[in-house]
């Protein structure tokens, strides 16, 4: 119907099946009608100004690492740059360079790239970000394991820090990684994958119109299983690493007089990395909030730890523009000579500690004979005292018994033996050479014999020695 009328469109015919139209209708609002509502994809990507605000500040962040590439090998020949191990520093800028790199791949999505390119990117994102990653995180570790190494070891121990050990630790993390990364690549590449999300209705429209919102995504069909080794051997050395840093925060060496710095660096890493893995899991689906908080944390880190490590010494240069070796407080560098006499002195060392352990050995020994020796003689001593006092408990006896004898009746004695004798079997009789009275008496306090031999003329004949004591003298023990 035009103006009121009917008109005809169009024919079509059964038998040939044919449709002839005419091109005269008019629709109103000069549109055609719909016949269902119609469904917009949409893909949602990161905001634009939250793209070039990060890009900008890991572009900063960039030159700056660059600039400290430089002033680190301008000033190598000091001191100061030479005890810190300038070449684990510049792996460590390197690392930070990557990881910022990261950022800008992170915030390239559909609206940049094209769905062919996409996967590269996916790819480009886990290398620059895992090899960044252990190439700074991994110099600063190397630094505070030897810490922990240098301040564990016995004295006699060579103490000096070698750079290959430090390099050598840094290049496992990093062949690690490369071996990781290229399996997964190789068996189970990143691929570009689409989130859906429920219908949306426009705003400011009269259409039948609906949205459907979708969100890109790097993943692989054993996503969980590659991240999580991953992020589980990574975070081993990020626990290892708070745990050294923690056992060595008080320590000062001059072989790495950085130490304590970078221990500093260790706890700023470890603990946005472990607030920032669990919280991107979760903020996954807000494209604009996990892009600025991942590159918040990453930007955080990579220049915190540039200040740390190398604000003092830019400020110590500073302060002493002119001088070409000048203590920074914690030791100078050892030249060739001293680092020999200082091996040469270690070695003596030994050798005296060596001897000093043998001379205290054999001192501890004579200390032991002398010991039983002293023992032994106090035993003797003690022998002696008892056999003495014996001794004079059998002569006060003996003394005693005699002068009971001398007050009872006289009679005829044989020879006395000595106490303790042997008594012969066959008994022979002895004559006494001579023959007198005995007399028993004390005399200053103590017993005393008188040998008296009475006057025969004084006697008769038969009683001559009556009362006497017939005594032996060649066997008396008086």
């Amino acid at each position: 119907m035009i103006d009121g009328k009917y008109n005809k469109l169009g024919y079509f015919d059964v038998q040939t099946d044919n449709l002839t139209w005419f091109n005269r209708e008019e629709w109103i609002g000069v549109k055609v009608p719909q016949d269902r509502t119609i469904v917009k994809r949409q893909l949602r990507t990161v905001s634009l100004g939250v793209f070039i605000s990060m890009c900008t500040i890991s572009s900063v962040g960039t030159v700056w690492a660059i600039l400290l590439l430089l002033f680190t090998f301008m000033n190598r020949h000091r001191r100061l740059i030479q005890l810190s191990h300038p070449a684990c520093n510049n792996l460590s800028l390197v690392g930070i360079i990557l990881c910022l790199s990261s950022i800008f791949l992170l915030g390239l999505d559909g609206q940049f790239v094209s769905k062919e390119q996409f996967p590269i990117i996916c790819g480009l994102r886990a290398w620059c970000l895992s090899l960044g990653f252990s190439l700074a995180y991994g110099a600063m570790f190397s630094k505070i394991w030897r810490v922990h190494r240098l301040t564990t070891k016995t004295k006699i121990e060579n103490k000096r820090v070698e750079p290959w050990k430090l390099y050598v630790m840094v290049g496992s993390f990093v062949v690690v990684d490369i071996i990781v990364l290229s399996v997964w690549q190789g068996v189970d590449p990143l691929q570009r994958t689409l989130e859906s999300f429920p219908l949306e209705i426009p705003q400011n429209t009269v259409e039948d119109i609906k949205i459907k919102p979708e969100l890109e995504h790097c993943e692989s069909k054993h996503n969980t299983i590659w991240l999580g080794l991953l992020y589980g051997y990574k975070g081993l050395l990020l626990i290892f690493g708070l745990f050294l840093a923690y056992e060595t925060r008080s320590i000062k060496l001059k072989q790495i007089n950085d130490s304590r710095l970078v221990g500093m660096s260790i706890y700023n890493v470890v603990v946005l990395c472990l607030i920032t893995a669990p919280v991107t899991l979760v903020i996954s689906t807000q494209q604009d909030a996990s892009f600025a908080f991942v590159s918040l944390a990453i930007i955080f880190c990579c220049f915190l730890s540039m200040a740390l490590v190398f604000v003092p010494k830019i400020v110590e240069v500073l302060h002493h523009p002119g001088e070409r070796t000048e203590n920074t407080g914690e030791g100078a560098a050892p030249s060739k000579e001293e680092e020999e006499r200082y091996q040469k002195l270690l070695r003596e060392n030994e050798d005296m500690q060596r001897l000093i352990a043998e001379k205290e050995e054999k001192i501890r020994l004579l200390k032991l004979k002398l010991q039983e020796r002293a023992a032994i003689r106090s035993r003797e001593q003690q022998q002696q005292q008892q056999q003495q006092q014996q001794q004079q408990q059998q002569q006060q006896q003996t003394a005693e018994n005699h002068v009971a004898g001398s007050a009872d009746p006289p009679t005829q004695q044989g020879p006395r033996l000595r106490q303790g004798s042997v008594v012969p079997q066959l008994a022979t009789v002895t004559t006494p050479l001579l023959t007198s009275s005995v007399e028993l008496y004390y005399g200053s306090g103590r017993p005393a014999v008188r040998i008296v031999t009475p006057d025969t003329s004084s006697v008769a004949a038969d009683d001559a020695m009556v009362p006497r004591i017939n005594f032996d003298i060649s066997e008396s023990y008086l």
